[in-house]
């Protein structure tokens, strides 16, 4: 048997510590992204959608119109053919960041992708809003967003000033205001 010198034995001990080591961590991202991927399959796909203070209601209307059982109300509207129904999955999502925190937008992207929101956009916005804005381009759409932000405003119509790209192709135009900034 050859006898080892101290350096030999010290880097032929080091090789092996690192060796374990590295599968330690390749076992422990295993893991972690198991659990990730198990996770992610048990969310639904659809936020829930809440009522809050957020939500303005016109004054004195009635919902008579909600229990009328006549056939006009039951009878279902079909759709176009050549035209598919955009939902809140489907809908294109532009996240704008409005305040000096670098990257506020992307992380807000990141979240609505985890809530199932599939097709989000990030870019900035160049005037300064203390409350968040969300701009949808109809009426059955945006409204599920009030839900994540305090005191989010939400209107229907289209964003053409302090975009850094233009919004036109997007549905849904959300403007983080710095009551939503996360990193304060």
């Amino acid at each position: 048997m050859k006898k080892q010198s101290a350096a030999g034995l010290f880097f032929s001990i080091l090789l092996k510590a690192i060796v374990i080591l590295l599968g330690i961590a390749i076992v422990a991202f295993g893991i972690f992204f198991i659990i990730k991927v198990m996770k992610t399959d048990k969310t639904d796909s659809n936020p829930a959608t809440t009522v809050s203070d957020n939500v303005l209601t016109e004054a004195g209307a009635h919902d008579d119109l909600l229990y009328e059982t006549t056939a006009a109300t039951t009878e279902a509207v079909p759709e176009p053919d050549n035209v598919a129904a955009i939902t809140p999955s489907t809908a294109n999502i532009l996240v704008l960041n409005s305040t000096d925190t670098t990257g506020l937008a992307g992380r807000w992207c990141e979240k609505f992708n985890g809530y199932g929101y599939a097709n989000t956009m990030a870019s900035d916005y160049s005037t300064p809003q203390e409350t968040t804005r969300i701009v949808a381009k109809s009426e059955d759409l945006g409204q599920d967003f009030l839900q994540y932000f305090n005191g989010a405003s939400y209107e229907v119509g289209e964003v053409t000033e302090g975009a850094s790209i233009d919004t036109s192709a997007y549905d849904v135009v959300i403007i983080i205001g710095a009551a939503d900034d996360d990193s304060q």
